[in-house]
């Protein structure tokens, strides 16, 4: 198992190397496209994700999580294959559809392929810690290609989906030598439609804790999202060079990292619902200071503060909803948690789009805050009411 873990961990390494990152927007910009033009073109790619994360994630339960994460894997490859070569807004948003559906196959399976062989070996207490840990080399792995991305992007534009092409062909051999740890597996009781539409109902509605952590980490997971993707059109406007812009993600990154890997020394501090809780008001807080205090001394704390929410709340989650699922089921329910993320990123995102295109990226912060304020606070307390009978 331990060879295992090792293996998982180089796979996450690499399948978070994302060298165009740092420069995606100014990438954008020398194909001759828009921030509002990539913020559709992410809508689109979280449709696709929409409609494809929870059939990858049966598949997944009922098919080889290897040789899932192997296609993830290989589609991953295509998609930044077609964006390095697009030149037109379509080209590049049909890119991003393929890389949606890259994103769905890896979501869940690799947290749920860890579980697995912890729990095949009797370790499952463990899990918390492990995942921890492999999130945070993930991270430390995106701060590396964060640094390199941004110096390959001013040799050429190209360059750094180039690199992303490269380390997805080692992240696929990588996992392929993995052994698949033997688990329960369910037969399809009528056909996939119905086994899948199951167990979504099971995660929103049978499992009140399930159902609560779902309900805020969308909100948070969205938001910490918008927030990344906001982080370069607002270093521009605040006259930040782009050279810049790769030093200031690794440098969040590592600090996320270690966040992300060291979180669970923190878990005994309050229940899962006062955490998720406090991240929420946290970032709400972060997106109102960008918009009142547009300075390169306010902007990279406050924006770190989304990346610690991501990095330090997405194990918490993961861990949360593995410890009450079995096997049989459990990538299709972590698919559903990712699936609900981006069912709110598709109509946010065009908001957003709308609105840096309109009165510029501070209007697109201040909604992201009120927006998340305002549902985080929906959803803690239909969880804090539906959890009163429930430990949280």
């Amino acid at each position: 198992m331990n060879r295992n873990i090792r293996l998982i961990y180089t796979h996450s390494i690499f399948t978070q190397m994302l060298f165009l990152l740092p420069v995606v927007v100014p990438y954008y910009h020398s194909i001759g496209l828009s921030f509002r033009d990539f913020l559709l073109g992410e809508a689109f790619f979280s449709a696709v994700v929409l409609l494809a994360e929870v059939p990858s994630g049966w598949i997944s339960d009922v098919w080889k999580r290897r040789t899932t994460l192997m296609c993830g894997a290989l589609f991953g490859m295509v998609g930044l294959a077609g964006l390095m070569m697009a030149d037109s807004f379509w080209e590049a948003t049909i890119s991003q559809g393929i890389i949606g559906i890259a994103v769905a196959l890896n979501s869940g399976t690799n947290t749920a392929l860890l579980y697995d062989g912890l729990y095949e070996q009797g370790r499952a207490d463990e899990y918390r810690r492990i995942e921890g840990a492999r999130h945070g080399f993930g991270i430390y792995g995106t701060a590396f290609s964060c640094l390199a991305g941004a110096y390959l992007f001013t040799l050429h534009p190209k360059l750094p989906l180039l690199a992303d092409v490269f380390v997805l062909l080692i992240a696929m051999i990588t996992i392929a030598c993995v052994r698949e740890p033997a688990r329960h597996q369910k037969s399809v009781e009528k056909h996939i439609f119905h086994d899948m539409w199951v167990t979504m109902k099971y995660a929103l509605a049978g499992h009140p804790e399930v159902t609560g952590i779902i309900m805020l980490s969308t909100v948070i997971l969205c938001t910490t999202k918008l927030m990344l993707w906001a982080q370069q059109p607002y270093y521009q406007m605040i006259g930040i060079p782009v050279e810049w812009f790769g030093v200031i993600a690794a440098a969040m990154y590592v600090i996320g990292g270690i966040g992300g890997q060291f979180g669970h020394k923190i878990d005994h501090f309050g229940s899962n619902r006062t955490a998720l809780g406090f991240i929420a008001l946290a970032l709400a807080g972060a997106c109102f200071g960008l918009v009142a205090f547009p300075t390169a001394f306010a902007a990279l704390p406050l924006f770190l503060i989304g990346v610690l929410g991501y990095a330090m709340g997405q194990p918490r989650i993961q861990s949360a909803i593995n410890s009450q699922i079995g096997s049989e089921r459990r990538a299709t329910v972590l698919s559903t948690a990712s699936l609900m993320v981006h069912l709110l990123f598709i109509p946010t995102s065009a908001i957003v789009g709308y609105l840096s295109e309109h009165g510029g990226i501070m209007a697109s912060l201040l909604w992201t805050g009120m927006q998340l304020l305002a549902l985080s606070s929906i959803g803690w307390l239909l969880w804090k009411r539906s959890t009163d009978r429930v430990p949280a």
